[in-house]
């Protein structure tokens, strides 16, 4: 036994020693206690050794420090909810190092009222975010890397530091930072090295809105007046979600749990009609509102196989937050009603998950972002009558399966309109809805706007990062309803309840679907007693038609 002991320990040394980590005498006994009635000893210390790399930069375990690896791996390894809602306070605190050239977890604990160095430290990490994801880019890898790689001898866009523009006069160079304006009228584009005056005035425009604050990548040219004329200006271009997760090495950003690939293999296929269907401006104190509830459940009721997860977006009331802050006992009156909704389809309260996402006018602690979700003395009523009722976050993301859903309620559309610095280039036909997805993703964050206009809690602007990208990112608006497949992401919104439109999205077949519905109240007194339920049938019927396309 003695011997078995020792060649045990000999071994676990051997195989932390090997990564350049060593074991403190505490922490080697409990890692031989823990590795005694595992199945694969090896693969279970390679995990060990990967979390702690992760944890941590110090190369000698502590126990305390094993215990947390210990923990975290074995509560991968616990079988998981294959639907995770993610708060955006639990998304992973994760920073890349431009010195290291990688990704690490940071061991700080974000806080709410940090101080101004760490709204420095904001723009900081957004910048190294898209500055790595840029240097990957072919486009923009550097002369000398691309000779070595066989192409033809000059890098197509290379990009160039600011402070390396001083004196480089008629040179037709490319540049990437924060577009910026230092005064009324004037603007200015700003890295980490210096800031450059700009001339916009002529220059040409990609895909997206180009507000104060955006990192952009400008091509153009020094004058001697010292302005760069801008010719040509774009968001930074996307990447590849697996390339994104490659330069991750193994780092989680989303957050949650990854479900295991072979129980998830089993799951989808069981559950290839599968829908998330997402509602947004649901104001339970409006009857018509409440009928178009009981229309989508009573039609996705029918289904052989309901969806497993229904979204619910705010904001819950058709009035604003300042008339809601002295309707408390109302308001948990509508979230009651909100419960035996839903409790009178048995199948739906059995079988799928409700999320409830606070939009703009809801009830809580400000206008900030991330905003927690919904008070529990407001919804304890829905959560008593529905256990499946999660109050979320906005934003907060969604694991569910194999695919990672990111849900964002507010009027981004209207936003980022008003503090558009461009007007659209001449003859741009692509409708709002394609522009704002396209600068969410590609500036890889959900709010890419100045904070005057959208604070944001400094220390938790990382919960509002979209990278890498998304399965699918529903960004609801009280913009008409519209869906948009960007790269490999599927961009949804919703619309608005009230106008009788919601969105359906598949998360096996990775497809989007843009349904009406009217409310039952709508209906004249005739028709009902001629064809009673018939707003029902039509839901119905757009419920089996997704399922047919689908199949």
């Amino acid at each position: 036994m003695q011997d078995q002991l020792r060649a045990t320990k000999l071994w676990l040394q051997k195989q932390f020693k090997t990564s350049g980590i060593q074991l403190e005498p505490a922490a080697l006994a409990l890692l031989v206690d823990a590795v005694q009635d595992v199945e694969d000893p090896e693969a279970y210390v390679h995990s060990l050794i990967e979390e702690i790399e992760a944890a941590s930069e110090d190369r000698r375990v502590s126990a305390q420090l094993l215990q947390e690896a210990v923990r975290a791996v074995e509560g991968r390894s616990a079988p998981q909810d294959v639907i995770q809602v993610v708060p955006a306070f639990n998304v992973p605190h994760v920073r890349y190092d431009p010195v290291r050239k990688l990704f690490h977890r940071s061991s700080e604990v974000p806080r709410l009222q940090a101080d101004a160095t760490s709204k420095v430290q904001l723009y900081v990490n957004r910048f190294h975010l898209v500055q790595q994801r840029l240097k990957r880019n072919k486009l923009f890898r550097p002369a000398k890397f691309t000779n070595w790689a066989g192409g033809a001898g000059q890098s197509e866009c290379e990009l160039t530091e600011l402070k390396a523009m001083l004196g480089v006069v008629g040179e037709q160079r490319y540049v990437m930072g924060f577009l910026t304006q230092p005064e009324e009228g004037r603007y200015a584009i700003e890295d980490l090295s210096a800031r450059l005056p700009v001339d916009l005035s002529e220059a040409e425009q990609t895909l997206g809105v180009f507000t104060q604050n955006c990192i952009v990548v400008a091509e153009g040219e020094l004058r001697e007046d010292g302005v760069f004329k801008v010719a040509a200006l774009g968001q930074p271009p996307p990447e590849a979600r697996a390339q994104s997760l490659q330069a991750l090495q193994g780092l989680d950003l989303f957050g949650g749990s990854p479900p295991d690939e072979r129980a998830l293999l089993s799951w989808e296929e069981r559950h290839a009609g599968d829908r998330i269907v997402v509602l947004s401006d649901v104001w339970l104190d409006r009857p018509d509102i409440l009928d178009r509830l009981h229309t989508v459940f009573a039609g996705f009721s029918q289904l052989e196989q309901p969806p497993s997860l229904f979204v619910l977006m705010g904001p819950f009331q058709s009035y604003d937050a300042a008339a809601a802050a002295g309707r408390y006992p109302r308001m948990r009156e509508h979230f009651a009603a909100l419960g035996r909704v839903i409790n009178q389809y048995p199948a739906l309260r059995a079988s799928s998950k409700f999320v409830l996402v606070p939009g703009p006018g809801d009830v809580g602690p400000g206008i900030s972002l991330p905003r927690p979700g919904l008070p529990q003395a407001i919804a304890a009523a829905l959560q008593e009558a529905v256990p499946n009722a999660v109050l979320a976050s906005n934003p907060c993301r969604v694991r569910h399966g194999g695919s990672e859903i990111v849900l964002y309620r507010d009027n981004l559309q209207q936003r980022m309109r008003g503090l558009a610095i461009l007007p659209p280039p001449p003859g741009d036909e692509a409708p709002l809805f394609e522009h704002v997805c396209a600068t969410v993703l590609q500036q890889s964050h959900l709010c890419p706007v100045p904070l005057e206009y959208q604070p944001i809690y400094w220390e938790y602007d990382h919960a509002l990062y979209a990278y890498p990208l998304p399965d699918a990112l529903v960004l609801a608006d009280d913009a008409p309803a519209a869906s948009f497949e960007f790269d490999s992401c599927s961009c949804i919104n919703p619309g608005s309840l009230a106008c009788g439109t919601f969105a359906a999205y598949s998360p096996v077949t990775r497809e989007a679907e843009i349904c009406d519905v009217q409310p039952l109240a709508g209906v004249e007194a005739e028709e009902e007693e001629e064809a009673p339920g018939a707003g029902g049938m039509e839901m119905e019927v757009t419920v089996a038609a997704m399922v047919e396309a689908a199949a």
